[in-house]
């Protein structure tokens, strides 16, 4: 196994330690065979790009390529929305709610653009630690969805909700920065 790639297939065994999922349940989830993934985890194959994620999206891990500038910004965040915040103040009880409940009305209804939406901002925000406000708005729309379970929602409501969450998500992953002057007058430059 090259060095580059040894941290990966670490990181992945752990995960799958970590859930307790042995290599059968895993190969049973990613499509491959329990053999192969063997192989891979002690290093006697090098893996092919599609199955290392066929591996990782079965342990519920995403592979992302981040620009190498915007690294340091991003392991600060994925370090201060570690999973022992969430558990404190509720805020994985929240979105398995709300994940649940989407998944019940799109198996009830059918799938709708908008409940795709709504489970894509849950699944966003629940990696974010969240304020109070924002706890509670997401309280508020999951609620909302909750109200009525006897027919389906009116596209008007899941839009809202929709919308609601996609400016929560858009206000956390574009924070608006204070605005700067154009210029400003240092009085070191006399020559102006």
């Amino acid at each position: 196994m090259a060095y580059q790639s040894e941290e990966l297939i670490r990181e992945v065994q752990g995960q799958r330690v970590k859930e307790a999922i042995s290599q059968r349940a895993l190969a049973a989830r990613s499509g491959l065979t329990q053999a192969h993934i063997s192989q891979i985890e002690t290093g006697r194959l090098e893996p092919g790009l599609s199955s290392f994620i066929q591996m990782a999206r079965a342990l519920d891990l995403e592979v992302v390529l981040v620009p190498k500038k915007l690294l340091p910004a991003v392991e600060g965040v994925l370090r201060s929305t570690a999973p022992e915040f969430f558990q404190e103040d509720g805020q994985s009880v929240l979105f398995a709610k709300g994940e649940r409940l989407i998944a019940k009305q799109k198996k009830q209804y059918g799938s709708s653009a908008a409940l795709d939406r709504i489970a894509e901002y849950l699944r966003f925000l629940k990696q974010v630690r969240l304020s109070k406000s924002d706890l509670a708005l997401v309280t508020d729309v999951i609620e909302t969805l909750r109200h009525d379970q006897a027919s389906p929602p009116p596209k008007p409501v899941l839009d809202n909700v929709a919308g609601v969450l996609q400016g929560l998500r858009n206000r956390i992953a574009h924070p608006v920065e204070a605005p700067r002057p154009a210029y400003s007058f240092d009085g070191g430059d006399d020559d102006a």
